[in-house]
């Protein structure tokens, strides 16, 4: 009964006019989730502008971080490795003045064509 007094009601002269001027109610649910969405929306950039500093002082922080670490650890190693490498080149030299003193042809060349390091 009631909703039948409510349609009449807007049919009416007045109802119509109601209606004009403060709009249907069909459409009333979709401009709620608009607000809700809009206001999601702020409160996201407005998150990202308070926390944007912060968040870009720590990936830089993090950033110099690991950056020096790994120029400090390349550096060290390639120290390491320049040093162990004149200590091989030395070593190297030394053997092949003993296998000179021994009579034997101990090159690369030969030792790969299949011949037997040492002096038959």
């Amino acid at each position: 009964m009631k909703s039948l007094h409510f349609n009449r009601a807007k049919k009416s002269l007045c109802g119509r006019t109601l209606r004009r001027l403060l709009g249907e109610e069909k459409g009333a649910v979709a401009m709620e989730y608009i607000v809700i969405a809009l206001l999601v929306a702020a409160a996201v950039v407005g998150l990202v502008m308070v926390f944007s500093g912060n968040l870009r002082n720590m990936f830089a922080k993090t950033n110099d971080t690991l950056t020096t670490n790994k120029v400090s650890e390349v550096k060290e190693v390639a120290d390491s490795l320049g040093a162990e490498k004149e200590k091989l080149k030395a070593q190297n030299d030394i053997a092949i003045q003993a296998g000179d003193g021994l009579g034997g042809d101990f090159s690369a060349d030969h030792q790969r064509a299949g011949g037997s390091g040492g002096g038959n």
